[in-house]
């Protein structure tokens, strides 16, 4: 085997490794490489991410629960792009009523695929200045972003959020 035929083959192994590790990828993420190769839009179309409330069974945030809610935006400072979601106080407001939320209560916004967390006081929440929202993703996944200090650079941010969580003191 000649040298050229060596390089031709190593080639198509290091095509076919990288085609191998997209794939894996995109299956672990519910299909996001056939999302942002088909319309490469921020859309929420991924799936349900469960709020857990203390109740038996936790809600599902889902892409259809966002269409009544009010849509915010914000310039993140790092960038300079366009970040737009769904306010985290309006997303938990239709599953928890604000009664039962005092400044004392946390919630915690996680990704398992990130290995991220936030952990944010209700009244940071509820105050509509700071901005913290699911924005959807081209992914269509949600991530959280703020302007708020402490979750205002792009590496703070909850990329993938797959749970959210209320905690009461």
């Amino acid at each position: 085997m000649n040298n050229s035929k060596r390089i031709i083959i190593a080639i198509i192994i290091i095509v076919l490794v990288a085609a191998g590790i997209l794939l894996v990828e995109s299956i672990r993420r519910g299909g996001s490489l056939y999302k942002v190769l088909r319309d490469g839009t921020e859309t929420f179309s991924g799936e349900c991410v469960p709020i857990v409330t203390g109740k038996a069974s936790p809600a599902k945030f889902c892409a259809e629960n966002a269409a009544p809610l009010v849509k915010k935006s914000f310039i993140d400072a790092e960038e300079k792009k366009h970040q737009e979601g769904w306010l985290l106080r309006d997303v938990l407001n239709l599953y928890v009523s604000t009664g039962e939320l005092n400044p004392g209560t946390l919630v915690r916004v996680s990704s398992s695929s990130r290995g991220k967390k936030a952990e944010l006081a209700w009244s940071a929440i509820s105050d509509e200045a700071n901005m913290v929202i699911l924005a959807p993703t081209k992914q269509g996944t949600l991530k959280l972003a703020s302007v708020m200090k402490g979750l205002d650079t792009r590496t703070l941010w909850v990329q993938d959020v797959d749970k959210i969580e209320i905690v009461r003191p």
